[in-house]
């Protein structure tokens, strides 16, 4: 009623500004009867189901255009964050794994000698080294323990092996069994491990005594003779040797390198690794060094472990 009444007055001010006189005019009662039909024709059922209709075809569209624009973004749009996290790791992981496929991988076995060497001042982009060292071993004990299920996985991909041992070797027996221990501890790494380059570290200077000497020159002249005749069965067996010579004075408590001994074993290591990587790398195979213990040589009589 109150729209009604504001439509009537609407038209009438509207006749009054045109100077109408609704007393001589019968124009008002026609227009004012056109004005009610109107606004009821716009208010009838019919009209409003078609604004209805128009309304549910506009969100209809819209909504589609929606799901259209989300299909094309999932295509084509950016990683959520939880996909895009997994792609970087899944990046990273591949190139760790070009990288550790492109090293060589070289393991360090030792006695308490090698106990203070790091492998962080070895190795570089090219070169991954591991490093295992028990105090008392000798060559039995290492030989156990690479055949042991620990020393398999620490094998796993390597393909340079050093020796550090032979330290309590000497302090129990003589320079010709110690050589003949080493010849069979590398036939024996070779039957298991084929493929992996073997090197062997000469015994450094000491002058405490063992079971067999007393300290001095005695013990000395043992390791000399010891030296060669690991030099000899090197040339024979076709396996790499190393010789830091640690002057005798940077042996602290006389069997053991000092700090600047210690460095001088890494630096020989390291030097190793850079010279002979383009010779090995060329020989080395791309396929996992496989654990085999079949086939071994009869141990020799004369090693008594």
């Amino acid at each position: 009623m109150s729209k009604n009444t504001a439509s009537v007055a609407k038209v009438q001010k509207m006749m009054q500004e045109m100077h109408i006189d609704d007393k001589l005019s019968t124009l008002s009662q026609c227009i004012l009867p056109m004005v009610f039909e109107n606004q009821s024709f716009n208010h009838s059922p019919h009209h409003q189901q078609q604004l209805h209709k128009q309304h549910c075809d506009r969100a209809r569209f819209f909504y589609r255009l929606r799901q259209k624009k989300k299909e094309r973004r999932l295509q084509h749009g950016p990683l959520s964050v939880r996909h895009h996290q997994q792609h970087v790791k899944e990046i990273k992981r591949n190139n760790q794994e070009q990288k550790r496929e492109n090293k060589l991988i070289t393991a360090i076995l030792g006695s308490s000698i090698a106990r203070n060497i790091s492998v962080k001042n070895i190795e570089n982009e090219t070169n991954e080294v591991r490093l295992r060292f028990k105090s008392g071993s000798d060559c039995a004990d290492a030989l156990s323990w690479l055949e042991s299920t620990d020393g398999q996985f620490f094998m796993r991909g390597v393909n340079q092996l050093i020796f550090i041992l032979c330290t309590n070797d000497i302090h129990r027996v003589g320079a010709f069994e110690i050589a003949q221990r080493i010849d069979y501890t590398i036939e024996k790494i070779r039957r298991l491990y084929s493929g992996v380059n073997i090197i062997w570290q000469l015994l450094q200077q000491r002058t405490r005594n063992t079971w067999l000497l007393p300290e001095g020159q005695a013990v000395l002249n043992e390791i000399e003779k010891c030296n060669r005749l690991l030099l000899e069965l090197a040339a024979k067996q076709k396996f790499d040797t190393i010789q830091p010579a640690i002057p005798i004075q940077c042996m602290y408590d006389g069997l053991h390198p000092s700090r600047y001994g210690v460095e001088m074993m890494e630096t020989t290591i390291r030097n190793y690794l850079q010279q002979n990587r383009m010779v090995h790398c060329f020989s080395f195979s791309n396929v996992p060094h496989r654990f085999q213990n079949d086939a071994l040589p009869v141990p020799l009589m004369s090693i008594n472990f």
